[in-house]
């Protein structure tokens, strides 16, 4: 188990740190502000798709499990990444030393070729080129395992861990705890209906850094994310399929810092360059279908918000 949950943990964030962080580094021969508003543009939008992410598939019926009934799940989550997430204005950035080559320029998710960036000083260019030939089904995905338990009063605790794992200067660990609350217990006879209504509360902590180099251990790059999210959930469970749907409100805080002492390197640079705080939130609804298979769920579910996603995995559920 613990080498299936190092393939899910690197599978997500191989490509958003090792790739986009060692590019970061090319930004800090200009000034600090320069570098600082580029980088913003650049990787922000890592830490959105990152939000819509974590604050997905945490519920694929609104039904909640008997008293210490329980699941395991297994799934991925597909933010697919806006078209607008893809480019930003250089023009709005008022660089001081740095010349654009276009009025636009791509993030790490653009397009492959980008605009180039001249510092009028010393005339070095820097490049930062978008990775979106290697999003998978235009997403960066976020695969997952997460458990649930049925409690007292018809609640359900949900838990997502990932153990601080450590592979080529990657580290990285995830912790995510939500509550699944069934509300058709307060109507009656109404309980008997195949249909479930519930309220599902979640939030996910996920802390990453990346090493550039080992022989410089002061430098590296971390990744933050604080994801929140509420739903109304309502499900029709027959015995061979569920139909579920929802609406919600969720919320994501991304923080990334460049860290360290770069002036031997980059001259002129300050320690710790970089810190960069992003808050994303909004309204999403949910609409989805399950296979039951006795004690095996096979789910798809898809969301539509900002970056429109998609969820599917298998289940093993009791009670």
């Amino acid at each position: 188990m613990k080498n299936f949950i190092l393939f899910l943990s690197l599978f997500t964030l191989t490509f958003s740190s090792a790739q986009f962080f060692d590019d970061l580094k090319k930004v800090l021969d200009a000034t600090a502000e320069d570098a600082q508003a580029l980088t913003v543009a650049y990787i922000s939008p890592v830490g959105e798709s990152m939000t819509y992410g974590l604050n997905a598939g945490w519920a694929n019926t609104a039904k909640t499990h008997k008293k210490l009934g329980f699941d395991l799940t297994v799934g991925a989550v597909l933010p697919s990444v806006s078209d607008a997430a893809k480019v930003f204005n250089t023009n709005d950035l008022e660089l001081q030393r740095l010349e654009p080559s276009s009025p636009t320029a791509s993030t790490v998710f653009g397009p492959k070729n980008t605009a180039t960036f001249t510092e009028n000083l010393t005339s070095a260019t820097i490049e930062l080129p978008g990775y979106e030939d290697d999003l998978i089904m235009n997403s960066l995905p976020v695969p997952y395992v997460q458990a649930g338990l049925g409690l007292f009063f018809d609640t359900e605790i949900i838990v997502r861990y990932v153990p601080k794992v450590k592979v080529k200067g990657l580290e990285i660990d995830v912790l995510g705890l939500g509550l699944k609350h069934n509300l058709m217990q307060y109507f009656g006879a109404l309980d008997k209906l195949p249909l479930n209504v519930s309220a599902l509360a979640s939030f996910t902590k996920l802390n990453g850094s990346y090493q550039f180099d080992s022989a410089k251990p002061d430098q590296k790059a971390t990744l933050g994310v604080d994801a929140f999210v509420v739903q109304a959930l309502a499900s029709l469970d027959f015995p061979i399929i569920s139909l579920v749907g929802g609406f919600g409100y969720g919320k994501g805080d991304a923080n990334i810092q460049l860290l360290g002492d770069y002036s031997a390197d980059y001259p002129g640079t300050t320690k710790d360059p970089i810190n960069t705080e992003d808050t994303y939130s909004g309204t999403h609804a949910m609409v989805g279908v399950r296979a039951n298979l006795a004690f095996i769920k096979l789910f798809a579910n898809y969301t539509l918000q900002e970056f429109k996603t998609l969820n599917a995995g298998v289940s093993f559920s009791f009670r």
